[in-house]
């Protein structure tokens, strides 16, 4: 399917690279079902948004590996000493050929992402 999103953004990029992307996406699937996908060619990667807390994260092929960019991840502890960025925003590099364990610290962040945004969200409401 050509016209697909998904089929044009990995087009886009090599082999290894696609490859290391749809490894994170089954990853960020797996651990929050409850995410809604959507590719976005724009951006030039995948984005995450929780039905409560608004977008979360993204996945984002970039030159030899994949960022694991998060929303407000200036606000986020930094248990493993990943996050990198200006702003408000802040990436987890995940390079080719990385193991199995950099997935598990993709999970590790993404789930203080969830958690953070839901709390923020809820924070909101009760403001109103």
């Amino acid at each position: 399917m050509p016209d697909d999103p998904l089929t044009k953004l990995l087009s886009a990029e090599p082999p290894e690279v696609a490859q290391l992307l749809l490894r994170l996406r089954d990853v960020v699937r797996e651990a929050h079902p409850d995410l809604q996908e959507k590719v976005n060619l724009g951006w030039h990667g995948i984005a995450y948004r929780h039905s409560r807390a608004g977008y979360v994260c993204g996945l984002f092929p970039r030159g030899n590996g994949v960022n694991v960019g998060f929303e407000h991840g200036a606000d986020h502890p930094d248990p493993h000493g990943r996050l990198v960025g200006t702003g408000r925003t802040r990436d987890v590099r995940v390079e080719v050929g990385a193991g199995s364990e950099e997935d598990e610290i993709v999970v590790d962040y993404l789930d203080l992402a969830v958690d953070m945004a839901i709390d923020r969200a809820e924070d909101a409401r009760h403001r109103r």
